[in-house]
């Protein structure tokens, strides 16, 4: 038995809603799936041994270069929407890319023309990725996410400026 994307994004969506879960762990098969809200306690036990499939991620305690970094990162992301833009949100926890792949040209820029249906970014999360789409007709505001950085559900990625209507 393997998991599918959709399983994958149901045992995300049940660990964000549960109040009294901070961490979910499942295995089925190879497949581990590891996930931990912000701010949730860090693992009591020892880490499995690495493979070289493994992909390294970052810490729970940074160095003390890697925290003010984080946290000059951290004072750019927006969380109120300015007047008379439309956020376009992260809609789960993992990778925001701008691009299709590395040699396509961005999705869009500041500045882009976009529809509603328009697919603006991608967000990755375990292998899978999932298209993000404008939401509203408009003009790209700002992208307050770099390329290949990690998001939180719900984060603000981008900001659109209405078109108004004639």
């Amino acid at each position: 038995m393997t998991l599918s994307h959709t399983d994958v994004r149901r045992i995300l969506e049940i660990l964000d809603a549960a109040e009294h879960l901070e961490s979910l762990d499942v295995t089925v098969g190879e497949f581990e799936l590891h996930a931990r809200k912000p701010g949730a306690a860090s693992y009591l036990h020892d880490p499995a041994p690495q493979t070289e499939t493994t992909r390294q991620v970052q810490p729970l305690h940074p160095s003390p270069t890697s925290a003010t970094k984080a946290a000059a990162a951290a004072a750019e992301v927006l969380t109120e929407v300015p007047t008379g833009l439309v956020a376009v949100r992260a809609p789960m926890v993992g990778t925001f890319y701008l691009r299709p792949s590395p040699d396509q040209p961005a999705f869009v820029m500041v500045g882009s023309a976009v529809q509603a249906d328009d697919t603006v970014c991608l967000v990755e999360v375990m292998k899978m990725f999932n298209s993000v789409k404008a939401d509203v007709a408009g003009t790209v505001e700002r992208i307050l996410v770099d390329d290949g950085k990690p998001v939180q559900h719900d984060q603000i990625v981008m900001l659109i400026k209405p078109a108004r209507e004639a």
